[in-house]
């Protein structure tokens, strides 16, 4: 205790506290140019609308890459136009395919069959009567008449079959009727001639002046021009086929019967189906 108390008391050390200083004066800031005067402000910038591009605006160059859209907005493929395209292609296909199979076909038939229309030719043509009568009230004719026509197949496996047919026996052109009556059917074989005769009349058949004094004379010189029609149908048979019928027309006509009993008849016109016309 009393060594304690003979040392000397402690002091604390000094403690440095700044001066507080006095603030700097404020130096105002260096105006720009043009300060004050009304000319010589900034003009306010204008809003450019959100769509405006400059025109002198250049893009930096670069790649330029596809702008990827969702799968929702990707075109899709379009099907339909393939499938026509299939669909033509294909139909063109089987059609020239089929075109070339009928088209060989109807050669092998024509080379092996030979097919030919039949030749029809007017023999003869008789007037077993004829007598004009006049009267009061004009010239009527009474006349009867006998044609036959020649049938001639030229092809060599092929047969033709006609049916019930109409012959008509005209004069002066078809203004003079001579009278119609029908034949039976008949058929004309390969290689075969066939022949159709026909007798016709007609009575109290009233006459114009013209063909009363025209006619009488044209029988007895022989230069009458007959006309001989005939309307029938007609088939074809190969080997025990036959085809469906078609309507036919024969007209034979256009020489005297000077001529027809000189041996020079003349070749029928055929029309098929009333206007495919064959001579």
């Amino acid at each position: 205790m009393e060594e304690s108390a003979s040392q000397p008391p402690l002091h604390n050390p000094p403690v440095y506290r700044p001066q507080p200083q006095s603030p700097l004066p404020e130096q105002p800031l260096p105006k720009p140019p043009g300060h004050g005067d009304p000319k010589s402000q900034p003009r306010p910038m204008i809003q450019k609308p959100p769509a405006y591009r400059d025109p002198h605006f250049k893009p930096p160059h670069g790649p330029q890459r596809k702008a990827v859209l969702p799968p929702s907005f990707q075109p899709k493929p379009k099907r339909s136009r393939r499938f026509c395209r299939v669909c033509c292609c294909t139909f063109c296909i089987i059609f020239l395919i089929i075109f070339l199979i009928l088209v060989i076909a109807a050669a092998a038939f024509y080379l092996f069959y030979d097919p030919a229309l039949p030749a029809f030719r007017l023999s003869s043509f008789r007037v077993p009567m004829l007598n004009v009568s006049n009267s009061n009230d004009g010239a009527y004719l009474d006349a009867d008449t006998t044609a036959r026509v020649e049938v001639r197949n030229r092809s060599g496996k092929m047969s033709w079959h006609f049916g019930k047919s109409k012959v008509s026996v005209s004069a002066d052109d078809g203004n003079l009727s001579l009278g119609s009556s029908t034949v039976a059917g008949f058929v004309a074989e390969h290689k075969g001639l066939a022949q159709v005769k026909a007798a016709t009349k007609v009575r109290k058949l009233a006459l114009e002046d013209r063909q009363r004094r025209k006619l009488k004379g044209a029988v007895e010189s022989k230069a009458l021009t007959p006309t001989v029609e005939i309307q029938t149908k007609t088939s074809v048979g190969l080997q025990g086929w036959k085809s469906p019928s078609i309507a036919v027309t024969i007209v034979c006509g256009g020489v005297t019967m000077r001529r027809l009993e000189n041996g020079d008849p003349p070749l029928c016109s055929i029309t098929l189906l009333k206007w495919i016309k064959i001579r």
